[in-house]
């Protein structure tokens, strides 16, 4: 099944950089070590996060302390995107523009959370309320988020066996074409 699922653009972009900076098993999608290699100063304070570049190279960002340990998870993954992907000052874009960047940072945190190279590494129980309960203990994420990830990657593989199958088709009439 593995060999019908297609990575998005973001995705593959998520998996190169966790590659990068060493990222390997679930245990390494923490606040502290990524923001340690990319050099990002993390701040718990009673505000909403955001995330700010200081100077070339040298970023800063603020957690809201309020939330629980697995929610300033993903809120940490959230501006991370926004730090490394996007640019300018959102008060200046156009609303459109600004709201392709949240949407941006909401898919990132699916492939951030829950890396499709550690997913596929691992032998997920057959039903679906089993492997969905697994996948959030393993990666300290909210079962929704766990559904989410298990929802896109069964919808990428039938997409990609379906494409499989259209191929086959236009084959077999390319070939019957050639033969009449």
């Amino acid at each position: 099944m593995q060999s019908y699922y297609q990575m998005t653009a973001l995705e593959k972009w998520t998996e190169d950089l966790y590659q990068r900076i060493g990222v390997r098993q679930p245990s390494d999608i923490s606040i502290e070590y990524i923001a340690e290699r990319l050099n990002i100063w993390i701040h718990y304070l009673d505000v909403r996060s955001k995330s700010i570049e200081a100077s070339a190279g040298m970023y800063s960002m603020f957690i809201d302390n309020r939330l629980p340990p697995e929610l300033q998870r993903l809120e940490f993954l959230h501006e991370l995107c926004h730090l490394l992907r996007h640019a300018g000052k959102h008060t200046l874009m156009p609303e459109q523009f600004t709201q392709a960047q949240e949407d941006e940072s909401e898919r990132f945190i699916l492939y951030a959370a829950m890396p499709y190279s550690m997913i596929s590494a691992r032998t997920l129980p057959e039903l679906r309320e089993d492997a969905v309960a697994e996948l959030a203990s393993t990666f300290q994420v909210p079962v929704e988020l766990a559904l989410q990830r298990i929802d896109q990657i069964q919808r990428r593989i039938f997409q990609g066996q379906l494409m499989a199958v259209m191929e086959r088709n236009e084959d077999r009439k390319l070939i019957h074409r050639h033969i009449r």
